[in-house]
């Protein structure tokens, strides 16, 4: 069988994994230029919200502001085509959220260190790029009486490569 035969399906499923839903928000989508890149499944969580910048106080990096929040956890990552940025995938996922509050935002080197971002905050080395090229924001939204804080990451690589991720994370009301 031809090399052709094999890629021509390959590309089918990438798109249609691009155009994925997202669990408790199937009207969301990521931006139809992306690849999933990482998807974790719903699990209950005990989760450090960060609504600050990520510095090192005290010998250990944490946010300059925190809230824990338990539920559940549902983590999503995609790959932006070399074509766009990770600006422009996180724009997407915000207009779609236009209704939600927003928590913190952040951006650039405010954020604090990217490498810390991807490693600690998120357990994904692939979100580690520029600091002066990162985008964070916080999102609280009231759905069918549950609510809902999405955490939104961006960043842009050196490699030309841009990630978005999402953390949403379905809890009670405070």
């Amino acid at each position: 069988m031809s090399r052709g035969v094999w890629v021509m399906p390959l590309l089918l499923l990438s798109a249609l994994a691009a155009a994925e839903p997202i669990s408790w928000f199937p009207e969301l989508t990521p931006l139809p230029h992306s690849v999933e890149f990482s998807i974790s499944p719903p699990a209950a969580v005990d989760y450090q919200l960060g609504l600050g910048a990520l510095q090192k106080i005290g010998g250990r990096w944490r946010h300059k502001h925190e809230e824990r929040v338990q539920g559940e956890l549902a983590r999503y990552t995609w790959q932006i085509n070399e074509d766009y940025t990770a600006t422009e995938g996180l724009a997407w996922l915000q207009q779609q959220l236009s209704a939600a509050q927003v928590l913190y935002q952040c951006e650039g080197r405010s954020c604090g260190s990217s490498a810390q971002w991807a490693n600690r905050v998120f357990q994904q080395r692939v979100l580690y790029g520029h600091d002066e090229r990162q985008q964070y924001v916080v999102l609280r939204l009231e759905k069918e009486e549950t609510t809902y804080t999405l955490v939104l990451y961006a960043a842009d690589r050196a490699n030309r490569r841009h990630y978005v991720h999402l953390d949403v994370l379905r809890h009670d009301s405070d």
